[in-house]
């Protein structure tokens, strides 16, 4: 989890950095500061899931500074010495209030709360989202589709305008039939592993290819195949006798 801390006291930092190192080390410190206009220019950037901000600040007061964050998506559990602003800081949706000095025991039991709830939140966005693919699946709008990253975020592929893939370190340059090229993120064997059920062939360790795009196989050479697009692809020893049967296969049927 990702935490940050804004309190204009710096032994209530410190604090707060002690109880979670010692209670919670899984947490990653991303932000703390004592200067709450520090805090409103970083926390977009540092994009906590957890913020332990005070009430009481110079220049700026907590809730001053969550009236300016517009968009962010973090959760608050507030830390002040004065009782009298627990309700205003529920009504900010805060998921917890703590009064200093903080209690160890309240300090675990709040951390632990906002554990639980962020979970279920996380439970019930999984299956929101698996309904929604057997959804999809089941009208056919996602029958042989693939989604891939692209540089403006992603796009939904169909796997039969997919000829072949071939590795370039860690990216995928997906050769597609309308001739686009795509450079994507990922490994080839991630690849291999989102194409295996629509029957794309590992025929080197550098392409995956698209059976149905195959033109010519060549023994010769070491062995590669021609495609569609006149390209040829290597084909490795163990993969040989595969591509042979097949194309054995396929001249029966015809």
């Amino acid at each position: 989890m990702k935490v940050a801390i804004i309190d204009d006291e710096v032994h209530c930092v410190e604090g707060l950095v002690l109880h979670l190192k010692t209670k919670f080390p899984e947490a990653e410190i991303v932000l703390k500061t004592t200067k709450p206009e520090v805090g409103l220019q970083s926390l977009p950037r540092v994009k906590p899931d957890l913020l332990f901000l005070d009430v009481e600040m110079p220049g700026m007061n907590g809730f001053e500074l969550l009236d300016q964050m517009s968009g962010e998506d973090f959760d608050v559990i507030f830390t002040t010495a004065y009782s009298q602003y627990a309700a205003q800081a529920f009504k900010a949706k805060a998921v917890d209030y703590l009064l200093k000095p903080i209690d160890e025991t309240e300090f675990i039991e709040a951390v632990r709360h906002w554990q639980e709830e962020r979970q279920k939140k996380r439970n019930l966005s999984t299956d929101r989202v698996e309904e929604l693919l057997k959804h999809l699946k089941r009208e056919g709008i996602l029958k042989n589709k693939i989604a891939v990253p692209v540089t403006e975020g992603y796009e939904f592929i169909e796997t039969n305008e997919i000829l072949y893939c071939q590795s370039q370190n860690n990216y995928t340059l997906l050769y597609l039939v309308d001739k686009r090229k795509l450079v994507l993120s990922k490994t080839l064997k991630e690849f291999e592993k989102l194409l295996e059920k629509y029957f794309f062939i590992r025929v080197h360790k550098s392409f995956l290819i698209n059976p149905n795009y195959m033109k010519k196989y060549y023994r010769n050479d070491g062995g590669y195949l021609v495609m569609q697009d006149e390209k040829s692809i290597p084909v490795s020893k163990s993969k040989k006798e595969l591509i042979t049967s097949l194309f054995d296969a396929i001249s029966k049927t015809v």
